[in-house]
């Protein structure tokens, strides 16, 4: 049984895009002037006494992501596309935070060298497995819906349904004026 996909013109869905976008959007707007104020408010030195179980729950983490995502990977889960992204960014914050906290530090060139022979690499590799799956998805989704040509970019498409039959308000065209996916 197909699960009931709501059309992008039922009133609930445009109000929850509508309060989604206030929020995000909104939290964008208000991290400008906060990243400002704290550029200058912030202490350049700060002793803390819990910095090991900072750095070992976020190693813990990280760990657990990257065993989730090799699972996901192992058993062919299409939930393996947000794990993926999930760690790799941890793995980019991860290489930030090493290269930062010790750049005054003699372990400056081990968090580099960390950082760029397994960190970004690993997530590198990560988001270039996520992208390809989402585009072999997008790509059966489109054969699927009998859709023929060339599938669009990933950059150029829309967040919208595969298929006339369940899009149900005709013909959806993007911002060109060309035939998007209705």
């Amino acid at each position: 049984m197909q699960p009931d996909v709501p059309s992008p013109n039922d009133p609930h869905m445009r109000h929850m895009r509508a309060v989604f976008l206030a929020v995000i959007t909104g939290s964008f707007l208000f991290l400008i002037p906060w990243i400002a104020y704290l550029s200058v408010s912030l202490p350049t030195r700060r002793t803390v006494s819990n910095w090991r179980y900072a750095w070992v729950g976020f190693d813990g983490a990280l760990i657990l992501a990257i065993g989730i995502t090799a699972l996901c990977a192992w058993r062919r889960l299409q939930v393996f596309i947000p794990w993926a992204v999930a760690t790799a960014t941890l793995l980019c914050c991860d290489a930030w935070f090493d290269i930062v906290l010790d750049w005054n530090s003699d372990d400056l060139t081990g968090a580099v060298a960390t950082a760029l022979v397994a960190e970004l690499p690993l997530a590198a590799l990560l988001l270039y497995a996520a992208r390809r799956m989402i585009r072999l998805t997008v790509a059966i989704a489109w054969r699927r819906a009998g859709r023929t040509g060339p599938v669009p970019p990933l950059s150029r498409l829309s967040l919208v349904l595969l298929t006339e039959h369940d899009a149900g308000d005709g013909d959806h065209r993007d911002q060109s004026g060309r035939r998007d996916l209705p």
